[in-house]
C-alpha cells in the first residue's frame, strides 16, 4: 500500500498555479489543472531545470518546460514534444480536506 505524506494545503494551490515540494530528497512540483491535482518529478528529463519555475500548462493537462519548451504529460509523464524524449515520473495524489497528498 503507498504511503502518502501531506505536501501542501489545496488553499495554497490556486487553480492554474504550481508549486515545489521535497519528499524524501526529490523535487516534486505540484499543478492544479482544473482543479485536479498532479505530481511530477520537477526536474526535466532533457536538462537540469526545474519545470515548476515557470512553466506552462498546454493542452489541458500537459505542461510546458520553460528552459526549451519540452512538453509533458502530467497524468502520464509522457514527453510529447522535443527536445526531451525520456518521461517524466509521477506520483499518486489524493486530497484529504485541505491537504494534498503524495505517494512516493
Amino acid at each position: 500500500m503507498a504511503d502518502f505524506v501531506t505536501v501542501a494545503q489545496v488553499s495554497a494551490l490556486p487553480e492554474g498555479s504550481a508549486t515545489q515540494v521535497s519528499l524524501r530528497g526529490q523535487k516534486i512540483s505540484l499543478w492544479n489543472v482544473g482543479g485536479t491535482i498532479y505530481a511530477i518529478n520537477d526536474i526535466c528529463t532533457h536538462e537540469e531545470c526545474d519545470i515548476s519555475d515557470g512553466g506552462t500548462v498546454v493542452n489541458g493537462a500537459q505542461v510546458e518546460c520553460p528552459c526549451h519548451g519540452a512538453i509533458f504529460d502530467l497524468r502520464t509523464g509522457d514527453a510529447k514534444a522535443l527536445p526531451a524524449v525520456e518521461a517524466l515520473r509521477t506520483y499518486p495524489v489524493r486530497v484529504e480536506g485541505d491537504a494534498i497528498q503524495v505517494a512516493m
